[in-house]
């Protein structure tokens, strides 16, 4: 063949380009970009915690990464990759990310598609108008998607659109939408939104309701008191949140709405009434603790409570003589929240009460009131037939710091139950007296056959009262929760045994922490290593000595260590 031939001159490559292509292959750009490709596949049919790593190297490359992710979003990929894509793109935060970004709105993995809303999100002011074309997709999921992203977004300015989009919508785009004006929070939206507390699709309903709060347009107050008629109770709870959102507005048709016919409307519009906290309302819920429905008297007296006014605390006296239980419970809890002196008379008429949750309540509300003229009926409250009200006065007598509640708390040492032994030694700690120095010293000698952890009680205790000092328990000193440690929980004996070790362990090495830092100056002990939690096995009961709000929480059959 010819040196000159065609077929020979159109083989030889023209040095130039070829110069050019050995060029782009080997720049650093083009480089950098394959091994993001290189990275992408190792992400395949990984969870999102383990890609962390690799997608913090991919978005540390900067723009170059841009192109690489953009078509692995874009191709026949895994959904990791993907995924992983789009989340590059995101924290890249370069407008050209905004494209491809939109196009996964459309993807077939709904992972990848919530993938992209996130990234949108992040994007910011660059993917509003995109989103705006894009809301007119064909497709369903990238309409709803490019809604919910316009939503959070924030921009008020497309909340127009949205609207004139609402009502011609499916579904499932009609709940984004509204999402997304609720989170738009402009009141042009209120006269659209209305009628969707009418719509038969319960969700769209919770939703509109919701977004009417978060707009807080007071003419939404009156629809949505209507709503707590609902056969949702889903519907009737978002309802309520939302008269709480839009504030004190809701009062006046509130304090009406507790006169409905429906008893189900006044629970919810005196919890409502709760939350706000208006003492507007008080006159209203005063008239409602004579309700023929049990649970409006409860959440009326709860909700009193809340509020915190003092001239009701009279008018809860009179549900102490109420024939259910709950609303007793209630109206005590209420008083010992509003507090003063006019409490005081309620929650020691309480302390007599037929039921151990009530006096327990009761006990504990005096103990904040701050009040030592409760110290009387504290201290008989020690002779209680139930031992966790015996327990909680005791409690409640060492927050009250009364030097006369210092014999009747020693003569409790010989109380039957070891919690309530335990509560004791607390207060005798918190309030001081010497005069308690003996009758601890001669207890401990008696605990050591019988109860470890009030022995550890008494040990972290002693050091300072023997000088004179209180002893005020940190959160990580403080009584807490012990597991139910009996045959009923645990087996075998075996397994009591060890459990009962453990836990005398755990407060034994809680006290000596307590003794060493007591016997150093201050400043020498920084910090000083106290015991971890309690045995968390599944098969423990909790006996909840702290916060007992029912009768199951706690009783006479609990076992405690």
């Amino acid at each position: 063949m010819p040196a000159n031939s065609p077929s020979e001159s159109a083989t030889v490559p023209n040095p130039a380009s070829t110069s050019e292509a050995k060029g782009e292959k080997n720049s650093p750009q083009s480089a950098k970009e394959a091994r993001v490709t290189e990275l992408l596949t190792e992400l395949d049919g990984k969870s999102e915690t383990t890609q962390r790593p690799v997608i913090d190297e991919i978005v540390a490359m900067g723009p170059v990464a841009i192109k690489p992710l953009a078509r692995a979003l874009g191709s026949g990929a895994s959904f990791q990759v993907r995924m992983a894509s789009a989340t590059g793109l995101g924290e890249l935060g370069d407008p050209s990310c905004v494209a491809p970004l939109v196009m996964a709105l459309a993807d077939s993995s709904l992972n990848v598609q919530r993938a992209a809303v996130h990234a949108l999100s992040l994007l910011g002011e660059p993917a509003v108008a995109p989103l705006l074309e894009s809301i007119n997709s064909p497709e369903d999921s990238v309409r709803r998607w490019s809604a919910e992203v316009l939503g959070k977004l924030g921009r008020k300015e497309v909340a127009d659109v949205l609207i004139a989009k609402l009502p011609e919508e499916v579904i499932d785009v009609q709940k984004s939408l509204v999402i997304a004006l609720g989170e738009l929070r402009d009141t042009k939206a209120t006269p659209v939104l209305l009628p969707f507390l009418d719509n038969e699709n319960v969700d769209l309903v919770r939703h509109a309701a919701e977004a009417l709060g978060r707009i807080g347009d007071a003419r939404a107050i009156d629809p949505l008191i209507r709503c707590l008629d609902s056969p949702s109770i889903d519907v009737r709870k978002v309802v309520a949140s939302a008269l709480v959102d839009i504030g004190a507005e809701s009062v006046p048709a509130l304090t009406i709405a507790l006169r409905h016919h429906n008893h189900n409307v006044r629970m919810w519009v005196a919890e409502a009434l709760g939350s706000l906290k208006d003492k507007g309302a008080v006159n209203a819920l005063i008239l409602a603790l004579k309700d023929e429905n049990v649970r409006v008297r409860r959440y009326a007296a709860l909700a009193l409570g809340e509020i915190g006014d003092p001239k009701a605390a009279k008018s809860l006296q009179t549900l102490l003589t109420d024939s259910v239980q709950d609303v007793r419970y209630s109206a005590v809890k209420a008083v010992a929240d509003i507090g003063g002196k006019a409490s005081l008379q309620p929650l020691t008429t309480a302390l007599h009460d037929p039921d151990w949750v009530v006096r327990l309540a009761a006990a504990k509300g005096l103990g904040q009131l701050n009040d030592k003229a409760a110290v009387p009926a504290l201290c008989e409250a020690l002779k209680d037939s139930e031992w966790s009200v015996r327990y909680h006065a005791a409690l409640s007598l060492g927050d009250l710091s009364d030097l006369s509640a210092v014999i009747p708390l020693i003569k409790a040492l010989k109380d039957p139950r070891e919690g309530v032994r335990r509560g004791v030694v607390e207060s005798l700690g918190r309030l001081g007296d010497r005069r308690a120095v003996a009758a601890l010293e001669r207890q401990r000698k008696t605990e050591e056959t019988d109860s470890k952890l009030v022995v550890a009680m008494i040990d972290m205790v002693l050091p300072g009262l023997r000088r004179g000092r209180k002893f005020e328990p940190r959160p990580d000193q403080r009584l807490t929760p012990q597991p139910i440690i009996n045959t009923a929980t645990i087996k075998p004996k075996a397994a009591i045994l060890a459990a009962q070790e453990n836990a005398a362990r755990i407060a034994a090495e809680a006290a000596a922490a307590a003794n060493l830092e007591d016997e150093l100056p201050d400043g020498e002990l920084d910090v000083v290593a106290l015991a971890g939690d309690a045995p968390a096995d599944a098969e423990l009961v909790v006996a909840a000595l702290g916060d007992v709000d029912l009768p199951d929480d706690l009783g006479d059959g609990a076992e405690t260590v």
